[in-house]
């Protein structure tokens, strides 16, 4: 299969109002029966708006996190283990280029039985093709979805403009990042995060794996994908475009850490772990820069880390399996958000995707983005138990990861 991808301020709470809260939660979880609540969001357009306006570019105040923390700790110590490890999980699926039903896929097993926490749509998997090429259609077809989630689902899709444009069957086509730095108008850059914002709500979607925060030259392999080759170009226009999809209530995600802006010609991601060979001083200068200034003044929902080593940050291990990649973001940048996989169907050539799975995880990612059949989740769960057994990933850390997971959620209106 071949893929094309890269891949709070809100009111302050009365005591007697946390009263009721904790009281309702008590009752649902009783009625549970260790089973964890289907919980849907209610919430009209209007509200969704309101939370949003109220939580301004994803930065809760003290006692608002404090109580959505403590609600979200609450919620996950009436899950499972499979639940909770179902909600790390960012599922593909395939659709057919001549049609197909959501029930002729394997999502409603992956869903029900995986208790996965997203889907990734891709045009490569046939998934915007009929019934689901029109909005109608593909929000229909969202729907089916989430009806049978127990937690509310992460809905992604790269939507960058350019070359990596995915929602071009409904919307047409969108300027790439390199178009819209050249443009030099950083109002009209958050505008067209905007308007890609509303793109996806009118579908359902709620998750926009972009901006690309990559920093190179128009020769390299990401080509009109990057915004610049100057670190600080490339903040300042990922930044607007990241502000204006969060601002507007859909979760962004940056990408691709710890960089591909200098990778060597003929080294696709997809096909080989490519080595950047530059030097810790320019690697900081350049790749981590725009990392560490939009996690302190865009903070980003989401951050992906990608298959690339990076010699001078770990020479064996790629970003997304390497603590010490990770450790940057967590402790170097003060990274409190979800940290995600690129597509790990991308290293199949070096480790089986269980060993990427609980490499993924037992380095600091909260969710592994990839597995697109009912037994790869399964296989995938099996393994991170095992790991659990062994000692290899902790209890803790898996309660950790699904904490910033559910609560990303409540904070973009997914999850009520």
């Amino acid at each position: 299969m071949q893929k094309y991808k890269y891949s709070y301020t809100i009111h302050q709470k009365m005591p007697i109002l946390r009263f009721l809260f904790a009281f309702t939660l008590i009752i649902l979880l009783a009625s549970c029966s260790n089973s964890f609540q289907h919980m849907q969001s209610s919430q009209s357009d209007a509200t969704h708006s309101q939370t949003i306006e109220a939580n301004t570019n994803g930065i809760l105040n003290e006692q608002a996190l404090r109580v959505r923390t403590d609600h979200i700790r609450q919620l996950i110590q009436g899950m499972t283990l499979e639940q909770k490890l179902g909600q790390l999980i960012m599922v593909e699926y395939f659709g057919n280029q001549h049609g197909y039903t959501y029930q002729t896929t394997e999502l409603p097993m992956m869903i029900s039985q995986g208790a996965v926490g997203g889907i990734l749509y891709q045009a490569a998997n046939y998934n915007f093709t009929a019934p689901n090429n029109t909005v109608s259609g593909f929000k229909n077809f969202i729907t089916q979805t989430q009806k049978d989630a127990k937690i509310p689902l992460l809905q992604a899709v790269d939507q960058e403009g350019g070359l990596v444009t995915k929602l071009s069957t409904f919307f047409g086509p969108a300027p790439s990042a390199l178009e819209m730095a050249q443009s030099q108008n950083i109002a009209s850059v958050q505008a067209q995060g905007k308007q890609s914002s509303g793109w996806l709500k009118q579908l359902g979607l709620n998750v926009n794996l972009a901006p690309v925060a990559d920093v190179g030259p128009p020769s390299n392999l990401l080509q009109t994908r990057m915004f610049g080759s100057d670190p600080q170009t490339v903040t300042t226009y990922a930044g607007a475009f990241l502000t204006g999809l969060q601002q507007n209530g859909t979760i962004g995600c940056v990408k691709h850490f710890s960089g591909l802006g200098s990778l060597p010609q003929g080294q696709d991601p997809h096909a080989v772990l490519p080595v950047v060979n530059r030097s810790l001083a320019d690697v900081q200068r350049i790749d981590l820069a725009p990392y560490k200034q939009l996690i302190a003044t865009n903070h980003p929902a989401m951050i992906m880390t990608t298959n690339v080593i990076t010699k001078a940050i770990d020479p064996i291990l790629p970003a997304e399996f390497s603590p010490k990649a990770i450790n940057i973001l967590r402790k170097d940048f003060g990274y409190n958000g979800v940290i995600i996989t690129d597509g790990l169907y991308m290293v199949k050539n070096y480790w089986s995707l269980s060993q990427a799975a609980v490499m993924a995880i037992s380095a600091g990612n909260d969710i592994i983005e990839g597995p697109y059949t009912t037994s790869q989740v399964t296989t995938v769960i099996a393994a991170l138990k095992a790991a659990i057994t062994q000692g290899t990933i902790s209890q803790a850390n898996i309660d950790q990861s699904l904490q910033r997971i559910l609560l990303m959620k409540t904070q973009y209106g997914i999850l009520s």
